[in-house]
């Protein structure tokens, strides 16, 4: 596998030390869990979770579980970046997230028999339901939308990489290797890239996460700091396969 240049090992070490920096100062910060701005931190923190296990993984060379991680960061952002442009409106589309997935889960419990677990997600069901909005149904949020509207399309671009070729179990995935000479070649030379790539994709993932993140707790300073990250990041990125002027 190819391995990150020195440039790309180091930034990816101070976007991580800008990530920890924006997640203390997020710890002084309280509020209701409807508030746009709590909603953040709560992102926020998953995300920093997210990136810090995938770097544990990744050092292990643990590439498909570091993936699943990845995946989970990515989607992450995407919520970050749609909180940030859509404010109450996000936190509606969460609730009624909440509210579809209790749903599943009874369908799931009442097809097992399980009542006293029916009743209990019916309970909960109801008490979502009672805080949405006259006329605002269940519903599971949509990736591509929500990344849209969040101006990250790149975002979702990864998602849909990842769910395909690493991140879920699909046939593609479980076959790379082990199928015919002329799809393994071309499968050997994306894993080539996939160490020094996915590395960078969580660098873009976490870094447009805490750029956002920053505007939400108007953490100034460090607001300065993901950009200046965001302009390097640009620069390194224009080496890289598909992205240069001559590709």
């Amino acid at each position: 596998m190819i391995e990150p240049s020195a440039d790309e090992l180091l930034i990816y070490d101070d976007i991580s030390k800008l990530a920890e920096r924006l997640w203390r100062i997020s710890t002084a910060i309280e509020g209701l869990n409807t508030d746009p701005k709590m909603f953040s931190i709560m992102l926020y923190k998953r995300l920093w979770s997210n990136q810090r296990g995938y770097t544990a993984l990744w050092k292990m060379n643990l590439h498909v579980e570091a993936n699943i991680v990845l995946r989970s960061a990515v989607e992450t952002a995407i919520c970050l970046a749609a909180n940030e442009k859509l404010r109450e409106e996000f936190v509606l589309l969460m609730s009624r997230d909440a509210a579809a997935t209790i749903q599943g889960q009874i369908k799931v419990h009442r097809g097992e028999e399980a009542y006293d677990l029916v009743r209990e997600g019916e309970a909960t069901l109801r008490f979502l339901q009672a805080r949405l909005p006259e006329g605002a149904k269940p519903a599971t949020l949509r990736w591509r939308e929500l990344a849209e509207r969040g101006g990250v399309p790149q975002l979702y671009s990864f998602h849909k990489m990842l769910s395909s070729v690493s991140s879920h179990v699909t046939g593609l995935s479980i076959l790379r290797g082990v199928t015919n000479p002329r799809m393994d070649a071309g499968q050997r030379e994306i894993s080539k890239l996939e160490r020094k790539m996915h590395l960078m994709m969580m660098a873009s993932a976490m870094l447009q996460g805490a750029r956002l993140h920053s505007v939400m707790i108007e953490a100034y300073a460090e607001l300065e700091i993901a950009i200046a990250l965001t302009d390097r990041l640009a620069t390194l990125s224009m080496s890289w396969p598909g992205v240069g002027p001559n590709d």
